[in-house]
């Protein structure tokens, strides 16, 4: 059972369309939903692979410690195999951002970085210095005892808010869809376990690791993300050799679902230039 981790959890996916693989990552206490505007326009000519993170969404929730990033990623890294996905490009928001750069690491250290064509960051949370307070407050017992019993609709309602420029923007239907996995069981569990794990001991190393990734990079930044600010974004622009750095204006921690419009064809320009 020590590797029930890898073993035996299944994370639940849905694909689209054909074509090279576009692997998104959504962020933390998110799920694929958070992807769903790029299911029509991505699909065309893409295998576009929408993923809930173990304890997300659809994905197993259960009751152990494994939620770690290092945890995540290996399962994502499991999954490239196991579907044996080539010409891959991650796509990654917030946590997800992260696990990409975590992925992208792992895959030049085990020898499989030829898998791997582009990676797409969309507010990515890169370094520790950025990460919100409110994750990091996790660790704290009483912090998290708290988080435990907050209705999940409160929930959802508070963290887009804090994710959205413009918070008239959001749904009723977005608020049901970020809160109904939370009221799922084992859902809080996994939650709090990823959100106290959040900086790995070895966070520093892996940062300075940054700099050796040469794989062609597409980094997007709402201008006005109150949760990861744009230095962040600007600094990791630097340390990556072959980057790119987008700002849409007006806009906070989650492009792809407050400016579709704007970021879906930042993505898709970005992909066909690497296909020329």
């Amino acid at each position: 059972m020590s590797d029930s981790n890898a073993a035996s959890i299944k994370l639940y996916h849905e694909i689209y369309g054909q074509g090279d693989p576009v692997l998104c990552l959504h962020g933390f206490g998110a799920s694929l939903y958070s992807w769903r505007n790029f299911k029509q326009p991505l699909s065309q000519n893409y295998q576009l692979i929408l993923i809930d993170l173990k304890g997300c969404g659809k994905s197993p929730k259960p009751r152990d410690s494994k939620y770690s990033p290092l945890d995540h990623a290996d399962l994502l890294y499991k999954f490239i195999l196991q579907n044996n996905l080539r010409n891959l490009t991650l796509i990654g928001n917030s946590f997800g951002g992260g696990l990409s750069l975590l992925l992208t690491i792992m895959l030049m250290e085990k020898g499989e970085l030829a898998r791997l064509k582009s990676m797409i960051l969309i507010d990515p949370g890169a370094y520790k210095e950025y990460i919100p307070f409110y994750v990091r407050m996790l660790s704290v017992p009483i912090i998290n005892l708290i988080a435990y019993l907050i209705p999940s609709r409160y929930a959802a309602k508070r963290v887009l808010r804090m994710c959205y420029y413009d918070a008239s923007e959001i749904t009723e239907e977005q608020i049901a869809a970020y809160a109904a996995p939370l009221s799922t069981l084992g859902a809080r569990h996994a939650l709090l376990e990823t959100g106290k794990q959040i900086i790995p001991s070895n966070f520093d190393e892996l940062v300075a690791k940054y700099k050796t990734i040469k794989t062609p990079t597409l980094i997007i930044w709402g201008k006005q993300d109150k949760l990861l600010p744009l230095d962040a974004g600007e600094r990791l622009n630097k340390d990556i050799q072959n980057s790119t750095l987008k700002v849409i204006d007006q806009c906070g921690h989650v492009p792809q679902e407050e400016k579709p419009e704007e970021t879906i064809p930042l993505v898709l320009d970005f992909l066909r230039r690497l296909s020329l």
